[in-house]
Protein backbone atom coordinates (compact mmCIF):
# COMPACT_ATOMS: atom_id res chain seq x y z
CA UNK A 1 0.00 0.00 0.00
CA UNK A 2 2.93 2.25 0.82
CA UNK A 3 4.73 1.28 -2.58
CA UNK A 4 1.12 2.33 -4.27
CA UNK A 5 0.99 5.39 -2.70
CA UNK A 6 4.49 6.35 -3.25
CA UNK A 7 4.04 5.62 -7.01
CA UNK A 8 1.15 8.06 -7.02
CA UNK A 9 2.88 10.54 -5.50
CA UNK A 10 5.79 10.53 -8.10
CA UNK A 11 2.95 10.65 -11.29
CA UNK A 12 1.35 13.73 -9.61
CA UNK A 13 4.66 15.87 -8.82
CA UNK A 14 5.71 14.08 -12.42
CA UNK A 15 3.03 16.10 -14.22
CA UNK A 16 3.61 18.91 -16.29
CA UNK A 17 0.28 20.46 -15.81
CA UNK A 18 -0.70 22.50 -12.60
CA UNK A 19 -2.93 19.99 -9.90
CA UNK A 20 -4.05 20.68 -6.87
CA UNK A 21 -6.65 18.30 -4.37
CA UNK A 22 -9.49 19.93 -2.50
CA UNK A 23 -10.68 17.69 0.79
CA UNK A 24 -14.05 17.73 1.59
CA UNK A 25 -13.58 21.52 3.84
CA UNK A 26 -12.56 22.70 0.57
CA UNK A 27 -8.93 23.28 1.78
CA UNK A 28 -6.16 22.49 -0.34
CA UNK A 29 -4.63 19.15 0.66
CA UNK A 30 -1.95 19.51 -2.35
CA UNK A 31 -0.23 20.65 -4.66
CA UNK A 32 1.95 19.73 -7.14
CA UNK A 33 5.41 21.41 -8.31
CA UNK A 34 3.67 22.17 -12.11
CA UNK A 35 1.62 24.37 -10.30
CA UNK A 36 3.96 25.97 -8.00
CA UNK A 37 6.13 26.72 -11.33
CA UNK A 38 2.82 28.33 -12.45
CA UNK A 39 2.18 30.48 -9.61
CA UNK A 40 5.87 31.32 -8.21
CA UNK A 41 4.74 30.26 -4.77
CA UNK A 42 5.94 26.93 -2.82
CA UNK A 43 2.76 24.58 -2.32
CA UNK A 44 3.72 24.92 1.75
CA UNK A 45 1.90 28.46 1.06
CA UNK A 46 -0.78 27.12 -0.12
CA UNK A 47 -1.46 23.79 1.44
CA UNK A 48 -4.04 23.55 4.29
CA UNK A 49 -5.59 26.82 3.23
CA UNK A 50 -9.10 27.71 2.08
CA UNK A 51 -10.59 30.34 0.18
CA UNK A 52 -10.99 32.96 2.91
CA UNK A 53 -7.15 32.46 4.11
CA UNK A 54 -5.53 32.57 0.80
CA UNK A 55 -4.24 35.91 -0.66
CA UNK A 56 -6.83 37.58 -2.45
CA UNK A 57 -4.95 37.49 -5.87
CA UNK A 58 -4.90 33.53 -5.36
CA UNK A 59 -8.97 33.28 -4.45
CA UNK A 60 -9.94 32.59 -8.14
CA UNK A 61 -8.16 28.93 -7.57
CA UNK A 62 -11.52 28.03 -5.82
CA UNK A 63 -14.04 29.92 -8.24
CA UNK A 64 -15.86 27.62 -10.49
CA UNK A 65 -15.72 29.40 -14.19
CA UNK A 66 -13.29 28.08 -16.55
CA UNK A 67 -10.66 30.43 -17.10
CA UNK A 68 -9.49 32.10 -13.68
CA UNK A 69 -7.61 35.25 -13.62
CA UNK A 70 -4.95 35.33 -10.91
CA UNK A 71 -2.74 38.33 -9.62
CA UNK A 72 0.22 37.15 -8.30
CA UNK A 73 1.22 40.51 -6.03
CA UNK A 74 4.41 41.23 -7.84
CA UNK A 75 4.70 38.14 -10.41
CA UNK A 76 2.68 39.10 -13.02
CA UNK A 77 -1.01 38.21 -13.97
CA UNK A 78 -2.11 34.43 -14.58
CA UNK A 79 -5.20 32.99 -16.67
CA UNK A 80 -5.66 29.35 -16.50
CA UNK A 81 -7.82 27.04 -17.39
CA UNK A 82 -9.25 24.79 -15.01
CA UNK A 83 -10.94 21.15 -15.33
CA UNK A 84 -11.75 19.56 -12.41
CA UNK A 85 -12.57 16.04 -11.25
CA UNK A 86 -13.91 14.19 -8.22
CA UNK A 87 -11.96 11.04 -6.84
CA UNK A 88 -11.69 9.51 -3.31
CA UNK A 89 -8.53 8.89 -1.42
CA UNK A 90 -7.33 5.60 0.17
CA UNK A 91 -9.75 5.70 3.07
CA UNK A 92 -12.59 6.51 0.65
CA UNK A 93 -12.92 9.98 1.17
CA UNK A 94 -14.22 12.26 -1.87
CA UNK A 95 -11.81 14.69 -2.91
CA UNK A 96 -12.08 17.83 -5.83
CA UNK A 97 -8.66 17.02 -8.35
CA UNK A 98 -7.94 20.35 -10.16
CA UNK A 99 -6.04 20.80 -13.20
CA UNK A 100 -4.60 24.02 -14.27
CA UNK A 101 -3.32 24.83 -17.62
CA UNK A 102 -1.33 27.98 -18.17
CA UNK A 103 -2.80 29.97 -20.68
CA UNK A 104 -1.58 33.50 -20.36
CA UNK A 105 0.29 33.71 -23.35
CA UNK A 106 -3.00 32.80 -25.38
CA UNK A 107 -4.83 35.53 -23.63
CA UNK A 108 -2.36 38.02 -23.53
CA UNK A 109 -2.03 37.78 -27.48
CA UNK A 110 -5.58 37.80 -28.13
CA UNK A 111 -5.80 41.23 -25.55
CA UNK A 112 -3.10 42.48 -28.04
CA UNK A 113 -4.77 41.85 -30.96
CA UNK A 114 -7.44 43.50 -29.65
CA UNK A 115 -5.60 46.23 -28.85
CA UNK A 116 -3.96 46.56 -32.45
CA UNK A 117 -7.50 46.07 -33.79
CA UNK A 118 -8.58 49.01 -32.33
CA UNK A 119 -5.32 51.02 -33.05
CA UNK A 120 -6.39 50.34 -36.94
CA UNK A 121 -9.77 51.22 -36.58
CA UNK A 122 -8.74 54.53 -34.71
CA UNK A 123 -6.62 55.49 -37.36
CA UNK A 124 -8.99 54.59 -40.07
CA UNK A 125 -10.67 57.65 -41.59
CA UNK A 126 -12.70 55.94 -44.49
CA UNK A 127 -15.73 54.65 -44.18
CA UNK A 128 -15.20 51.05 -46.03
CA UNK A 129 -18.38 50.58 -48.20
CA UNK A 130 -18.69 54.28 -49.48
CA UNK A 131 -15.20 55.03 -49.44
CA UNK A 132 -16.46 58.71 -48.02
CA UNK A 133 -15.28 59.62 -44.17
CA UNK A 134 -16.36 57.58 -41.68
CA UNK A 135 -17.57 59.07 -38.07
CA UNK A 136 -14.26 60.35 -36.97
CA UNK A 137 -12.84 61.74 -40.11
CA UNK A 138 -16.67 63.46 -40.17
CA UNK A 139 -16.00 64.57 -37.00
CA UNK A 140 -12.18 65.71 -37.25
CA UNK A 141 -13.39 68.21 -40.50
CA UNK A 142 -16.58 69.08 -38.35
CA UNK A 143 -13.91 70.40 -35.57
CA UNK A 144 -11.47 72.21 -38.14
CA UNK A 145 -14.31 74.29 -39.47
CA UNK A 146 -15.68 75.15 -36.16
CA UNK A 147 -12.71 76.35 -35.00
CA UNK A 148 -12.28 78.22 -37.90
CA UNK A 149 -15.49 79.82 -37.58
CA UNK A 150 -15.05 80.45 -33.73
CA UNK A 151 -11.74 82.26 -34.43
CA UNK A 152 -12.83 84.42 -37.45
CA UNK A 153 -16.87 83.84 -37.86
CA UNK A 154 -17.38 82.34 -40.92
CA UNK A 155 -20.52 81.10 -41.79
CA UNK A 156 -20.51 76.93 -41.59
CA UNK A 157 -23.66 74.67 -41.82
CA UNK A 158 -24.12 70.87 -40.81
CA UNK A 159 -26.31 69.05 -42.75
CA UNK A 160 -27.74 65.39 -42.48
CA UNK A 161 -29.31 62.80 -44.72
CA UNK A 162 -31.16 60.20 -43.46
CA UNK A 163 -31.80 56.95 -45.95
CA UNK A 164 -34.48 54.28 -45.81
CA UNK A 165 -36.61 51.80 -47.70
CA UNK A 166 -39.13 52.99 -49.51
CA UNK A 167 -41.11 49.75 -47.97
CA UNK A 168 -40.58 51.48 -44.29
CA UNK A 169 -39.05 50.17 -41.42
CA UNK A 170 -37.61 46.43 -41.17
CA UNK A 171 -36.53 46.79 -44.25
CA UNK A 172 -32.97 47.08 -45.16
CA UNK A 173 -31.58 48.77 -48.04
CA UNK A 174 -29.04 46.41 -49.95
CA UNK A 175 -25.21 47.85 -50.94
CA UNK A 176 -25.99 49.49 -54.31
CA UNK A 177 -28.57 51.80 -53.02
CA UNK A 178 -26.24 53.43 -50.41
CA UNK A 179 -23.25 53.14 -52.69
CA UNK A 180 -26.00 55.48 -55.75
CA UNK A 181 -26.54 58.06 -52.20
CA UNK A 182 -23.22 58.51 -51.45
CA UNK A 183 -21.76 58.77 -54.90
CA UNK A 184 -24.20 61.57 -55.97
CA UNK A 185 -23.96 63.37 -52.51
CA UNK A 186 -20.14 63.25 -53.29
CA UNK A 187 -20.67 64.57 -56.57
CA UNK A 188 -23.37 67.48 -55.97
CA UNK A 189 -21.01 69.21 -53.32
CA UNK A 190 -18.46 71.21 -53.61
CA UNK A 191 -15.02 70.51 -53.37
CA UNK A 192 -14.10 72.06 -50.08
CA UNK A 193 -17.31 70.25 -48.54
CA UNK A 194 -17.11 67.17 -46.55
CA UNK A 195 -19.85 64.09 -47.05
CA UNK A 196 -19.21 62.02 -44.21
CA UNK A 197 -21.19 57.97 -43.76
CA UNK A 198 -22.04 58.78 -39.75
CA UNK A 199 -23.63 55.88 -39.60
CA UNK A 200 -25.19 52.90 -41.18
CA UNK A 201 -28.26 55.18 -43.10
CA UNK A 202 -26.98 58.81 -41.99
CA UNK A 203 -24.57 61.17 -44.17
CA UNK A 204 -23.37 64.37 -42.70
CA UNK A 205 -22.24 67.06 -44.93
CA UNK A 206 -20.04 69.80 -43.60
CA UNK A 207 -20.71 72.81 -45.37
CA UNK A 208 -18.32 75.81 -44.66
CA UNK A 209 -18.85 79.18 -45.97
CA UNK A 210 -22.38 78.15 -46.26
CA UNK A 211 -25.37 79.76 -44.99
CA UNK A 212 -28.44 77.97 -43.28
CA UNK A 213 -30.71 78.85 -45.95
CA UNK A 214 -28.10 78.08 -49.00
CA UNK A 215 -27.54 74.33 -47.21
CA UNK A 216 -31.39 74.01 -46.86
CA UNK A 217 -32.25 75.25 -50.60
CA UNK A 218 -29.07 72.82 -51.71
CA UNK A 219 -30.90 69.69 -49.82
CA UNK A 220 -34.14 70.28 -50.97
CA UNK A 221 -32.33 69.99 -54.51
CA UNK A 222 -31.06 67.26 -54.19
CA UNK A 223 -34.05 65.31 -52.66
CA UNK A 224 -35.92 66.38 -55.98
CA UNK A 225 -32.91 65.29 -58.51
CA UNK A 226 -32.77 61.80 -56.92
CA UNK A 227 -36.63 61.74 -57.03
CA UNK A 228 -36.17 62.52 -60.69
CA UNK A 229 -33.62 60.19 -61.57
CA UNK A 230 -30.64 61.41 -60.75
CA UNK A 231 -29.73 57.81 -59.16
CA UNK A 232 -29.99 55.88 -62.67
CA UNK A 233 -27.36 53.85 -61.49
CA UNK A 234 -29.38 51.41 -59.34
CA UNK A 235 -31.17 49.55 -61.69
CA UNK A 236 -33.65 47.18 -60.13
CA UNK A 237 -32.42 48.28 -56.57
CA UNK A 238 -35.12 50.04 -54.32
CA UNK A 239 -34.73 54.28 -54.51
CA UNK A 240 -33.94 55.37 -50.81
CA UNK A 241 -36.52 57.49 -49.30
CA UNK A 242 -34.36 60.75 -48.02
CA UNK A 243 -34.95 63.13 -45.40
CA UNK A 244 -32.92 65.26 -44.28
CA UNK A 245 -32.23 68.55 -42.35
CA UNK A 246 -29.51 71.21 -41.82
CA UNK A 247 -28.09 74.18 -39.09
CA UNK A 248 -25.85 76.80 -39.15
CA UNK A 249 -23.33 77.09 -36.77
CA UNK A 250 -24.05 79.09 -33.39
CA UNK A 251 -21.97 81.07 -31.31
CA UNK A 252 -21.77 78.38 -28.10
CA UNK A 253 -21.40 75.44 -31.06
CA UNK A 254 -19.14 72.94 -30.35
CA UNK A 255 -18.81 69.98 -33.16
CA UNK A 256 -20.94 67.49 -30.75
CA UNK A 257 -23.57 70.52 -29.96
CA UNK A 258 -23.84 71.13 -33.49
CA UNK A 259 -24.31 67.62 -34.58
CA UNK A 260 -26.73 67.12 -31.95
CA UNK A 261 -28.78 69.70 -33.17
CA UNK A 262 -28.52 68.68 -36.45
CA UNK A 263 -29.84 65.34 -35.97
CA UNK A 264 -32.36 67.10 -33.55
CA UNK A 265 -33.77 69.35 -36.89
CA UNK A 266 -34.04 65.57 -38.88
CA UNK A 267 -37.86 65.25 -39.52
CA UNK A 268 -39.30 61.38 -38.32
CA UNK A 269 -39.52 58.71 -40.37
CA UNK A 270 -42.48 57.11 -40.37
Amino acid sequence: MAEQISFNQALFDACPTGMLVLDQGQRIRWVNPALEEMLHIPGSQLIGKDQTSLDAGLRPLFDESEVLHLDLNGAGERWLQREVRPVRDGAQQPLRLHFYQDISGQVMAQQENQRLRQRVEDLTITDELTGLANQRATQQALAVQVTRSRRYGNPLTLGAVRISHPDGPGHRLPDASILAVAHYLRDRLRWADTVGRYQDDLFLLVMPETSQAVASKLLDEIDQECREGALSELGDHPLPELVYGARAWEKGDDPQRLTRRTLQALPSME
